[in-house]
């Protein structure tokens, strides 16, 4: 069949999906993915809210007879590909492809690490451990999801597949091994489902993880630069060397000097990283940090060396010639990964930025050592070696370009569309922008919005999702306004994620006051989000190392890092929060922007011409008119 036929009225897409309804940019989409697919050619394509991308590129997928590796930036979106649209699409193909979901191995249990821990302790150590080891018994799949009690920080750790532990064929559970089972399943797949993490670190180790694959589609492609930078980056922190101190001691009876030296090393790092409060800062910021390192940096040397001269008779496992060779394999694998980690931070320079941040509460802080551009790096491995790449998210253009899109990601040719959403902005969403007095860097900001932000939920009834950049403004116009409406509000961090959607979905006229995760990959359909207002334009922060490397780079070769990468990454975010409005042809709401800069700045209507064309509004008094048509 063409797939005109295929998308029409009375095609098979029709009799099987309630409610189908053709649309011309989904159509558009999937010829353009289709070429692609044909001719070896890379695609992009931006296919706004409503489009129904994902069907848009498996359909082409399925129907081209290679190998797919699908990509995904959330979980939902990867539940969503497995339940629900790759079935719906193999059943109105009529095809039977065997499809497999991979995840990266710490996502697995290892039989052969819980079977020494069962030995060696007998009794689980908490009631998380136990819940483990009961599952343990029964699961076919030993995929960590389907646990209903969450481990603490440490306790997976001590069953997880990871590599680092891994004997591969010389371990007695190998047959069994639940990682290497879902390996063998992806590699007789059509279809292999994973994530961008998984993804981007198989191309960073060179296609070590995933089989080999015809083609690959990116969806949410918006989020690939900062998962191919999580990819690339070497770490030290506290947690990484205790973890290669917890695997030596495993196996060897460790020299104590060495030991004492790194366990020194370590603790004196950490006192220095904790004298300083920002979050995140450049490396170069905390000269004792570096001098601290450079000490460090022989003591993982000597560490190298003891482990290959002493490694024999310091060993206390059975010996197994090739499994002793094989765990000092490992062992060796963790110290010289991170006395390479320690050069790449000391040779931070144009190419490479090294930075500290704060980690979670098991952590502290981590230093951490990442390419300035990801550019190159994806050129070489993704786009010269994949016969098609397909790149789509609703949010990838800038004005109408790709150009941000395609000087941050490397790729040079490609074929490229804007598929147009199917809703009718002017008609089911309205667009408030503040005054250009409303500034915020002004100190009396969050007062001045907080009223504004009252007004909003009283004209819409609540339900609403107010977006910040920033825990710190979230917090403090939570604080001004939560007392002064008469609606039922939550701030993100009250509730894991997931609980604070399904309150949100389940309870009538609702606040959500939240930040981060909420700014995209969230679907709240109908009227029980009525109302989407955004603190500010989501301009990276220059204080961060990673952008501020990257717009001197810009700088350096006569650009203009405001133009060329800070506008397109604010039009890129903003338009995700947008997107949280209107997620069907019956939604109707208002988009508030309490940036008043929008309206004085000379980039305030490039950035607003690439919002959806939601009807603008000079007063929130205009919204009691548009929510009466609602009602009515």
């Amino acid at each position: 069949m063409y797939l005109d036929e295929i998308f029409a009225v009375e095609g098979p897409l029709a009799g099987i999906l309630h409610g189908y309804v053709p649309r011309d940019g989904q159509l558009q989409m999937a010829r353009l993915v289709e070429r692609g697919l044909l001719e070896g050619l890379h695609t992009v394509v931006e296919a706004g809210t409503g489009v129904g991308k994902s069907l848009a590129y498996l359909v082409p997928a399925l129907r081209s007879g290679k190998k797919v590796v699908v990509s995904a930036g959330t979980i939902a979106l990867q539940e969503q590909l497995l339940t629900k649209d790759i079935p719906l699409v193999q059943r109105a193909l009529g095809t039977n492809l065997r499809v497999v979901l991979l995840k990266g191995r710490n996502n697995y249990l290892c039989r052969d690490k819980l079977a020494r821990l069962q030995s060696e302790t007998f009794i689980a150590s908490s009631g998380a451990m136990e819940h483990i080891w009961d599952w343990a018994r029964w699961t076919t799949t030993g995929d960590r999801s389907e646990l209903t009690i969450q481990p603490g920080p440490g306790e997976w750790e001590q069953v997880d597949a990871d590599a680092d532990d891994c004997l591969g064929e010389l371990c007695p559970f190998y047959d069994t091994c639940f990682y290497f089972q879902a390996r063998e399943r992806a590699r007789f797949a059509d279809i292999v489902v994973v994530n961008h993490a998984l993804f981007f670190l198989d191309l960073a180790m060179g296609g070590a993880l995933l089989p080999p694959y015809d083609l690959a589609i990116l969806d949410e492609a918006h989020q690939c630069e900062s998962w191919a930078t999580a990819a690339l980056t070497s770490t030290v922190s506290g947690r990484t060397v205790g973890r290669m101190l917890r695997r030596l001691h495993r196996y060897y009876t460790v020299d104590s000097a060495i030991e004492d030296e790194l366990g020194d090393g370590m603790r004196r790092l950490a006192s220095q990283l904790a004298m300083v409060e920002r979050d995140r800062y450049p490396l170069s910021a905390n000269a004792p940090a570096r001098e601290v390192l450079l000490e460090l940096a022989p003591a993982f040397e000597r560490a190298e060396l003891w482990l290959e001269s002493s490694w024999q008779s310091a060993y206390r496992g059975a010996f197994d010639e090739q499994v002793a060779e094989r765990r000092r394999e490992l062992c060796m694998r963790g110290i010289v990964a991170h006395r390479q980690a320690l050069e790449q931070l000391q040779a931070a320079g144009d190419e490479t930025i090294a930075w500290v941040e704060r980690g979670d509460p098991s952590e502290r802080h981590r230093i951490c050592a990442a390419p300035c551009e990801v550019a190159s790096f994806l050129r070489r491995a993704l786009f010269e070696r994949c016969e098609s790449v397909v790149l789509t998210s609703a949010t990838l253009a800038a004005d109408d370009s790709f150009d941000y899109l395609r000087r941050t990601l490397g790729f040079e040719q490609a074929q490229e569309c804007i598929a147009p959403s199917p809703f009718d902005y002017q008609r089911q969403a309205r667009l408030y922008v503040a005054p250009s007095s409303l500034n915020p860097k002004s100190r009396d900001f969050a007062r001045r919005a907080a009223a504004v932000v009252e007004e909003a939920l009283d004209r819409t009834g609540g339900r609403a999702f107010v977006l910040f950049t920033s825990y710190a403004r979230m917090r403090e116009v939570h604080r001004l306004v939560a007392s002064r409406i008469a609606f039922p509000c939550r701030v993100q961090g009250e509730l894991p994620r997931s609980a604070l959607l399904a309150w949100f979905r389940a309870t009538r006229a609702a606040v959500l006051f939240a930040t981060g995760t909420f700014w995209e990959g969230v679907d709240v359909v109908g009227e029980q989000l009525s109302c989407v207002i955004i603190d500010r334009l989501p301009f990276p922060s220059p204080g961060d190392p990673l952008v501020a490397a990257r717009m001197r780079a810009i700088e350096s070769a006569g650009g203009s890092s405001f133009d060329e990468y800070m506008i397109p990454a604010a039009i890129t975010r903003l338009k995700q929060g947008f997107g949280r409005l209107i997620r069907s042809v019956d939604d109707r709401g208002v988009v508030v922007l309490l940036d008043g800069r929008v309206q004085g700045e000379r980039y305030g209507e490039a950035i607003l011409r690439a919002l959806p064309p939601a009807r603008r509004i000079a007063d929130l008094s205009e919204l009691a008119a548009f929510f009466g048509e609602t009602a009515g």
